[in-house]
């Protein structure tokens, strides 16, 4: 047992003196200290363990089927992804936005989803999300075929 400890031990030792030589003075390697990431805002959702960086504006509406019953046909569905061509670079030029497209072919449903984070998406729900959000969602009701047109506000986190 002793000559096994006594063993580790050396190892370890050996290792060590190994890794402090990158570090030493004059050394070939060189290690570059980095800042630690910035802070970034963070809340949390009372005492239930659901914390967030990341708020999504959602659009979505129904949409109907295209003569074939299903989507790949939909003069409606085609219209929405019309709408939202029209409007990514308006929604894209937000701060920190990305915007992603839920479309189901299954219950018809069109949603649009702009994630900002947290500090940044204050200002623009501050603003009650205008003027893109009325412009958007005006068209979108406008759209022949279309229901159910809603918005919601929710947490959008990557785990």
């Amino acid at each position: 047992m002793k000559i096994q400890a006594f063993l580790e031990s050396a190892a370890a030792a050996l290792l060590v003196a190994s890794s402090a030589e990158a570090f030493a003075p004059g050394s070939s390697r060189s290690i570059t200290p980095t800042s630690p990431p910035p802070t970034q805002l963070r809340a949390e959702i009372g005492e239930t363990g659901v914390a967030f960086e990341h708020v999504a504006r959602e659009w979505r509406c129904k949409y109907s089927a295209g003569p074939s019953g299903g989507p790949g046909d939909s003069e409606s569905l085609k219209a929405c992804q019309s709408l939202l061509n029209e409007f990514l670079p308006k929604l894209k030029a937000l701060p920190g936005a990305q915007v992603t497209r839920q479309v189901c072919g299954g219950c018809m449903d069109f949603k649009v989803s702009i994630t900002q984070p947290l500090e940044e998406h204050g200002a623009w729900a501050g603003a009650n999300y205008d003027p893109l959000e009325s412009e958007f969602m005006g068209k979108l009701k406008a759209i022949d075929g279309t229901s159910l047109h809603e918005t919601q506000e929710i947490t959008f986190e990557a785990l």
